[in-house]
């Protein structure tokens, strides 16, 4: 049976209450747990090499960082489909399912095809718009569907602890997956795969299981019941015989040109939308334009562990979301989305500056070495073996600057996304729902699409630099820093037109910083003032709070501050 005959076999509920409500908020949280082991299998350190081993070119990176945002025009289908009902769950369940199922199918190409081969990465290539255009047909099903299930009122909380708990499952799966890759890799041995075929073969394994995990999740949402609550709109003004006529002609290009002026181009008549929709396309332009070679600069150039890459990427920048994820969640519903973008923003920015410091002769810090030695030490008394993960060749200097960018950087993308996620599904609640969700999705692909082809471009073009790279005292910098500074112009141009964005009700930053800083002030100053009377510092002590009689103890009745 199709999905779209299950659909209209299965009755909808028209809303989601008590018991049967929290047992769909529990479904959405668990689901996610299997569906994060599909994602943490399919992305990091563990893509980038397998590309790599299949042959991809600087300008292919680029092209494979595209390819998700080259799919979301598939958004445009998925919108019509359910601009016809109103009806989303099956459309999201079999759309979803096959777009995991495929990862099976990358999985396999080392084994079919030789490699490296034009013809084995052409392959990836089609399996992997294939699969993210499924993904993309489910997107905006999955958006409109919990737009309705989760309550409004604690929207932003209830998404900011689903990324929190399901983080108790990502960070020890990065690190058993690098761990276990770590020990097939050969170090001393070319990236080619000749020379890494179990690396190679571990990560095809590695893919598969992810694929089955990513399913799971998909399927979990079976149970959950479809919501269907029809808003109020306009009565339709009556047409003329003569205007039904001409709207109806014109064919199949004219057919085409409508739906494209009511998905796309009607939603761009909200200024509101216009500003929010740039404003992404920008940020997935930086996104993209350095993703892959973020990845390429830690492993080949660094010489990072999979490991230690996976550890900054994987571990320390969902870790700093976790630490900030409520944080971001509770400032969205209280004081609104535009202000979170705005501080979000600063910190990305900031943290593209770290990666253009750090190289292979950035200075090691031996007190960081013996920290790391001696932890090793300690987990080899428990468990057994002889672990001594930092040695004289290991950039443990480079590590550390790095880590401070992906700290930053984990806080900003974290409420850049919870921001995206909430202004979604609002704009979901309103007239139009699907259209929006697809719009936005379709220009912010614009974004990603030219971030990813420019930053291929850029990195192809300086390619000489890979072997005269520029060198300023420790400083190395070569190609893919060039796409970090790419990044870093449309990082400031995100921040540019967050601060010019628009929304009714929302705070100024001024006001948040100003009430930030007040409660600091209230929770610090009584403690030092506290700490300052034990150790006999009067200067720390307020003036107006000191005994007058040079007895001590509290104020008494003549004191000024207790008059009339």
């Amino acid at each position: 049976m199709s999905w779209r005959r299950k659909t209209f076999d299965e009755l909808p509920a028209l809303s989601v209450r008590g018991p049967q409500l929290r047992r769909a908020l529990r479904t959405v949280i668990i689901a996610w747990m299997y569906g994060i082991v599909w994602m943490t299998c399919v992305t990091g350190s563990r893509i980038t090499l397998f590309a790599r081993m299949v042959g991809f070119s600087d300008f292919e990176f680029g092209v494979l960082a595209a390819l998700p945002f080259v799919a979301t025009l598939a958004q445009l289908a998925a919108a019509m489909l359910i601009e016809r009902t109103g009806l989303r769950k099956f459309q999201f369940l079999q759309c979803a399912t096959i777009h995991r199922l495929l990862w099976v199918a990358v999985a396999a190409v080392p084994l079919i095809m030789p490699v490296p081969s034009r013809a084995a990465v052409l392959t990836m290539l089609g399996i992997l718009t294939l699969s993210w255009f499924l993904s993309h047909l489910a997107t905006p099903a999955w958006l409109m569907w919990m737009g309705d299930i989760i309550p409004r009122r604690v929207r932003g909380r209830f998404l900011a602890n689903r990324v929190r708990i399901t983080q108790a499952v990502h960070i020890p799966a990065v690190i058993v997956l690098a761990w276990g890759m770590d020990r097939l890799m050969r170090p001393d041995l070319p990236l080619t795969a000749e020379h890494q075929r179990p690396l190679l073969m571990g990560i095809s394994i590695v893919f598969a299981i992810g694929a089955v995990f990513g399913a799971i999740d998909i399927l979990l949402f079976r149970k959950m019941r479809e919501v269907f609550r029809p808003l109020p709109c306009a009565p339709r003004p009556a047409q003329s015989v003569e205007e039904a006529a001409a709207s109806k002609s014109g064919g199949a290009i004219g057919g085409l040109w409508r739906q494209t002026e009511t998905l796309l181009i009607a939603p761009l008549r909200d200024k509101q939308f216009r500003q929010v929709a740039g404003f992404y396309a920008v940020a997935s332009f930086a996104m993209t334009s350095a993703g892959a070679f973020f990845w390429r600069n830690c492993l080949e150039n660094l010489r990072f562990g999979q490991l230690g890459a996976d550890g900054l990427f994987l571990v320390i920048g969902p870790l700093a979301g976790i630490a900030s994820t409520l944080i971001w969640g509770r400032t969205i519903d209280r004081w609104g989305r535009r202000p979170v973008l705005i501080i979000a923003c600063v910190c990305i920015v900031f943290s593209d500056l770290p990666h253009l410091l750090a190289s292979p002769h950035t200075p090691n810090p031996q007190w960081l070495a013996d920290a790391v030695n001696a932890a090793a030490a300690w987990l080899s008394g428990l468990f057994g073996g002889d672990w001594q993960p930092v040695g004289e060749a290991t950039p443990m200097g480079a590590w550390l600057i790095i880590s401070v960018s992906v700290l930053i950087g984990g806080t900003g993308w974290t409420g850049i996304n919870l921001a995206r996620e909430g202004i979604m599904m609002g704009f979901a609640d309103g007239p139009g729902r699907s259209r929006y969700v697809a719009a936005q999705a379709v220009i912010i692909s614009f974004g990603g699409v030219l971030g990813g082809l420019a930053g291929g471009l850029l990195a192809q073009s300086l390619e000489f630099l890979q072997r005269e790279p520029i060198v300023a005292g420790p400083f190395l910098w070569n190609n893919w820093h060039a796409t970090f500074v790419l990044s870093l112009a449309a990082r400031v141009t995100a921040l540019v037109l967050a601060v010019r964005m628009s929304e009714p009700g929302a705070a100024r930053v001024r006001d948040i910083v100003r009430l930030a800083r007040g409660n600091v002030y209230n929770i610090l100053a009584p403690r030092v003032a506290f700490a300052g009377r034990l150790i006999g510092l009067g200067l720390l002590i307020p003036h107006h709070r000191r005994p007058r009689d040079g007895k001590g103890g509290s104020d008494g009745p003549g004191d000024s501050t207790n008059a009339g």
